[in-house]
């Protein structure tokens, strides 16, 4: 029984050192995304993050340690964001620029994520609906 536990413990402790998922959730990320490439895997708190090229666009999922998808995000410019965010972001504009914009895909929904700066601060705003709200502000 010990040996047992030290046998798993072990294999545990490799899998989760190396950043490689089970083989349950390779296979869950091959049945969903069938023309991946690319697949590059990493470890990140209590998840699995797989970055790869599916279409002709970058893509990240994540993964639970049990196997089950949780989300897939894609970088994105402003003119593929919806059009009422799009107008909701004029406002915005004035004085300062976007440095990043994703769109993140979960089972309950798309949200969309957008950080604008200016030379005293990055603030990221998030939306899943047809205006954006501030989800954090960070001072530089």
């Amino acid at each position: 029984m010990i040996a047992l536990f030290a046998v798993t413990l072990l294999l545990t402790s490799t899998t989760f050192a190396n950043g490689e998922p089970s083989l349950e959730i390779k296979k869950e990320f091959s049945q969903m995304f069938t023309k991946a490439s690319e697949a590059n895997w990493q470890e990140e708190s209590t998840f699995y993050k797989v970055t790869f090229l599916e279409g002709g666009q970058y893509l990240t999922a994540y993964y639970n340690p049990s196997g089950a998808f949780e989300s897939l995000s894609r970088n994105i410019n402003t003119g593929m964001l919806p059009l009422a965010l799009q107008k909701d972001l004029q406002g915005k504009l004035q004085h300062a620029w976007v440095s990043e914009s994703f769109e993140l895909y979960r089972r309950n929904g798309t949200e969309y994520y957008i950080t604008l700066e200016n030379a005293n601060e990055k603030t990221i705003y998030r939306s899943n609906g047809a205006n954006w709200s501030t989800y954090k502000r960070i001072q530089k």
